[in-house]
């Protein structure tokens, strides 16, 4: 009996063009292999490489909101697996590389457009690229990762607890990472609020938070002040 060798489609969003570029993504790359898969604007690529052990695959996924390559390390269990996996911009929380059947991941890049879109409107920007001022490139420019995870495990709990408020009382908030600090903000109506965070401390010191009130509308996070 031949076994039909697994396979799963990946796609990443071009940083430059804006394009969903999909591939094939097979399990019979060599160890010492790797799948890139470029743009055609020649631009960006993702590549796709096995670990040693041959039991996970690496990736490095080019972020359209960091302009920089993120790095993650799945096991082929969840890559071949039968769900959809997303692969997340540790510093907006927002998708950026898709694995799945072709059709999921479809689905799941039309899902990205509309958020980011939707995203760019509240911010008061014109189009996508500027989601992320050039300074973001450089190391430092944005809060650390760290602080931003705390920040928004926080927030998740106290949205469960219904502990956040804001005019609409919709219930549902995110966290975005500025120059600033941290913009937890309503993805209904767009009242917000910013945390400093310079530091761990700063995110440990909102540990202490009971309840949060959104009333600021979101501002572009270069006109964001404190």
């Amino acid at each position: 009996m031949v076994l039909e060798p697994k396979k799963t489609t990946i796609a990443y969003r071009c940083p430059d063009c804006l394009s969903l570029i999909k591939g094939l993504l097979g399990d019979f790359i060599p160890a010492a292999g790797m799948l890139r898969l470029k743009c055609p604007c020649g631009k960006s690529h993702l590549q796709a490489i096995p670990t040693p052990d041959k039991e996970k695959i690496r990736f490095e996924v080019p972020c359209l909101f960091c302009r920089q390559d993120h790095h993650f390390t799945v096991s082929k269990s969840v890559v071949f697996g039968e769900r959809l996996f997303l692969l997340n911009c540790p510093y907006t929380n927002m998708d950026i590389g898709f694995l799945g059947s072709e059709e999921e991941v479809d689905r799941a890049g039309e899902n990205q457009l509309q958020e980011i879109s939707k995203l760019a409107g509240m911010l008061g920007v014109e189009r996508l690229q500027d989601l992320t001022p050039e300074e973001a490139e450089n190391e430092g420019t944005l809060p650390d990762a760290a602080v931003h995870d705390i920040i928004r495990f926080v927030v998740k709990e106290m949205e469960a607890d219904g502990a956040i408020s804001c005019p609409c009382h919709s219930g549902s908030y995110e966290t975005a990472m500025t120059e600033n600090g941290i913009l937890v903000y309503c993805t209904v109506c767009g009242a917000s609020h910013l945390f400093p965070a310079n530091s761990v401390s700063d995110a440990e010191a909102f540990l202490h938070c009971e309840t949060l009130e959104l009333t600021n509308p979101i501002k572009n996070p270069d006109e964001t002040g404190g």
